[in-house]
């Protein structure tokens, strides 16, 4: 009897030892690093996507907040050796980031919920391979204080007038709309991508209070009543006003330029498949419904039922994507640093 004892000790311990070897490098595993916006958009992607992640999955998500130039500055320094699993980036860095191959390309079969996207919204290299998925479309138009601006502004020249000296706020080059908005005003006023003095002395003639390089500071702005008038997103105007302030979005009578909020995957990353897993469940109905009525961005995923609130607020209005006034991102990433310099020399240093 204590030899058949001794032998289910020996089976049992055998068995133990086995499955936490088995075990090790699944727990590994289960952890990833996330790169994400600051702010509301941050915490949209915390609370629709990597919360309901972790108690669905396990897997924990620690996120790494900050801009789509930052994450794509810490990026090119990890190259090789990235601390950073999967990496929320807007649209135009997206696009630098493919380019450079810090970002991974993106398997169908290992993200089934890639095959339930519209077209719009999957983002893929020239030889044809996926790099980026888009997790939401926003616009970037007039944000104002309806207790203190009367009647609403309808255009981008509206930002000239004297009351709104000191009082205003518009994107720096280090947000992600701040070189699309740009190069929007350039062509408004007359230039293009050869002659940007037109831009020039148009920021110039807006007294701005501040220039934002992230969707928070912009918010805090509003919220803290320093600006009463900006170019913001349309999405942080929505949110701000389900918070009870006087804070309303009107669409500029010559266009809002808009972009999306994309995920992907790190290149080199030694957790892929959690990673997949998460990119997988980010780009899922529920989670694309989530955001849509959280941040009113408009979503990629096919087949998202919104309430009449979100339809209302979507950046194509009553349309679709299709209705989207879109950016050519490698036309204006091709002038992004040339701009960026123009700006450090001839606006921020005013």
């Amino acid at each position: 009897m204590m030899r058949v004892l001794q032998k289910r000790t020996v089976f049992a311990a055998t068995l133990l030892a086995s499955a936490v070897t088995f075990l090790q490098p699944s727990t590994a595993q289960e952890a990833l690093t996330v790169a994400v916006y600051g702010g509301e958009w941050g915490e949209g992607i915390t609370q629709c996507i990597l919360q309901p992640f972790t108690a669905a999955t396990g897997i924990t998500v620690t996120p790494d907040p900050g801009t789509s130039t930052v994450t794509l500055a810490k990026l090119r320094q990890q190259k090789g050796n990235p601390a950073i699993d999967v990496a929320w980036i807007d649209g135009g860095v997206s696009e630098l980031a493919g380019e450079e191959g810090v970002v991974a390309t993106l398997d169908p079969a290992k993200i089934p919920n890639m095959a339930n996207m519209e077209t719009e919204g999957v983002y893929k290299s020239k030889d044809g391979k996926v790099y980026g998925l888009s997790t939401g479309f926003y616009s970037l138009g007039l944000v104002y204080n309806t207790e203190d601006v009367k009647p609403a502004p309808t255009s981008w020249w509206d930002l000239s007038k004297p009351e709104f000296d000191g009082a205003s706020t518009v994107p720096s080059p280090a947000n992600a709309m701040g070189v699309p908005l740009f190069v929007h005003i350039n062509k408004l006023a007359g230039g293009d991508l050869d002659n940007f003095k037109p831009a020039i002395d148009k920021y110039k003639e807006w007294k701005v209070s501040s220039y934002f390089d992230s969707s928070g500071a912009a918010t805090n702005s509003f919220q803290s009543g320093e600006v009463i008038v900006g170019g913001h997103y349309a999405s942080a105007a929505w949110s701000l006003a389900d918070k009870g302030l006087p804070i309303s979005y009107s669409p500029p009578k010559e266009g809002a330029p808009s972009g999306d909020i994309r995920v992907h995957i790190v290149e080199g990353t030694k957790k892929t498949e959690a990673a997949e897993k998460l990119v997988d469940f980010a780009i899922g109905k529920e989670q694309a419904k989530c955001l849509s009525e959280k941040l009113y961005v408009g979503p990629a995923t096919k087949g998202v039922e919104l309430s009449e609130k979100a339809k209302s607020r979507m950046p194509w209005g009553d349309g679709t994507i299709a209705d989207l006034a879109r950016i050519d991102w490698p036309a204006i990433n091709a002038k992004r640093q040339a701009i960026t310099d123009i700006w450090n020399k001839e606006i921020a240093r005013k």
